[in-house]
């Protein structure tokens, strides 16, 4: 197959405004392998990262991105026309060129079926948010039916998908971030039994007061140092702590009789470690909660077709909430589509509806 494509390939690290879309010639097809046509792919802060610069382990030149969905359209006989999604871990977009790209190459054992019901768009934004907060909540804090579980940056993509499996899988959630965050759309439908602002807020009191005295048994940290004593002070004896983020601030002081008088544990994740196969093994725990629709993705703030690739980086570099898709189909559609497109999603962004 002598296919020529476009994709967001970077030569060298550097500023964004530098990113440029380019034009990619396909090799032939390796064993065990699948090309995937990408339908949507989200883009999310490790993507910039990478761009930037700030992951050593990434090799050049590369194609970005981590998060898509797509279809088959190269491959085994059988498995032509089957609709996927996936992430990449610290392989696609890191050492794979990944997902911001029209084609993508993808190992078979890394090939999940996406369930029937999900769009492109939707399927897309689940990656990195869902893989983080599954990996953070169940697979590191083990997570039981009938827990508390208070989540920092509750506001942001994996704070929101971890109160979303907090409550999926029937445990009590307080959800805590800063007071300047609209938190009504992300945590929309999840009934989450308080939501605390660490700012202004006693967060410890009122989650002692929530559990008769006996605190939380897990504490998600998504923002790092500044909630990092409150949510040491929201556990009860026992609890677990997992950190998967320190963009707040990185130091802190430990009283270690606390901790071992207390029984506290720590735990540490970063999802860019893990590979392809434990990312699949993931969705083959995480994926049946949206088959059946336990779950669902977080909202798209904001669409950009793959053309203003850069215009979608520097959304998302900015810091603003929400999560962002790219949308390869529309990068043959015209500069004026393209302006219409990017307008239509500065307006989503703009709306109540896009702080997720």
């Amino acid at each position: 197959m002598d296919l020529k494509w476009k994709a967001l390939r970077v030569e060298q690290f550097g500023p964004l405004e530098n990113l440029r879309i380019s034009q990619v010639q396909d090799a032939p097809l390796p064993a065990g392998y699948v090309r995937i046509e990408i339908e949507a792919a989200g883009v999310n802060p490790s993507d910039t990262g990478v761009a930037l610069g700030r992951f050593p382990q990434v090799t050049l030149p590369r194609i970005l991105g981590r998060d898509f969905a797509g279809r088959i359209i190269e491959g085994p006989d059988a498995m032509i026309g089957t609709e996927v999604w996936g992430s990449g871990g610290g392989i696609l977009g890191f050492t794979q060129d990944g997902s911001h790209a029209e084609h993508m190459l993808l190992p078979l054992d890394a090939v999940i079926a996406r369930p029937s019901h999900l769009t492109a768009e939707a399927a897309a934004v689940t990656g990195v948010p869902f893989v983080a907060a599954w990996s953070a909540l169940v697979e590191l804090a083990r997570f039981q039916t009938g827990e508390w579980a208070v989540v920092s940056g509750a506001g942001g993509a994996v704070g929101s998908a971890a109160v979303a499996l907090v409550k999926a899988l029937g445990g009590h959630a307080v959800a805590v971030d800063l007071s300047s965050v609209d938190l009504g759309p992300p945590l929309h439908g999840l009934n989450v039994e308080a939501v605390l602002r660490s700012d202004t807020d006693d967060v410890p009191k009122t989650v002692l007061e929530l559990t008769a005295g006996r605190g939380a048994e897990v504490a998600l940290n998504g923002v790092g140092a500044p909630v990092f004593a409150q949510l040491a002070d929201s556990l009860g004896k026992g609890g677990r702590m997992l950190i998967f983020s320190a963009a707040g601030g990185r130091e802190v002081q430990l009283d270690l009789f606390t901790l071992y008088r207390r029984r506290l544990q720590l735990f540490g994740l970063d999802t860019a470690q893990l590979d392809l196969a434990q990312i699949a093994r993931l969705y083959g725990k995480f994926g049946p909660l949206f088959e059946s629709r336990v779950l669902t993705p977080p909202p798209v703030a904001a669409r950009f077709p793959l053309a203003a690739a850069r215009e979608a980086y520097e959304r998302v570099a900015g810091g603003a909430l929400g999560k962002v898709v790219l949308i390869p189909g529309e990068a043959e559609a015209g500069a004026e589509s393209v302006e219409a497109m990017a307008s239509r999603s500065r307006s989503d962004a703009a709306s109540p509806a896009a702080r997720v």
